[in-house]
């Protein structure tokens, strides 16, 4: 795009590691959530949905 200047987080003082752990932190809470975590005018889906899966663990029973 001419005349838009790109530069990285690190560059506006934002680590890239905790920009990325934070998107990671925001798409898990959403999926707990049960909301979605696309935006289909910017993806291209054809639908917005929860993105990911929670599979909670098996109780271990004692004998």
């Amino acid at each position: 795009m001419p005349g838009i200047e790109v530069s990285t987080t690190d560059k506006a003082g934002i680590s890239g590691d905790d920009m990325e752990a934070l998107a990671f932190a925001w798409l898990a809470w959403r999926t707990l959530a049960g909301l979605p975590g696309n935006l289909p005018s910017v993806t291209g889906a054809t639908e917005a949905s929860v993105l990911g899966a929670i599979y909670p663990a098996n109780p271990i029973t004692q004998s």
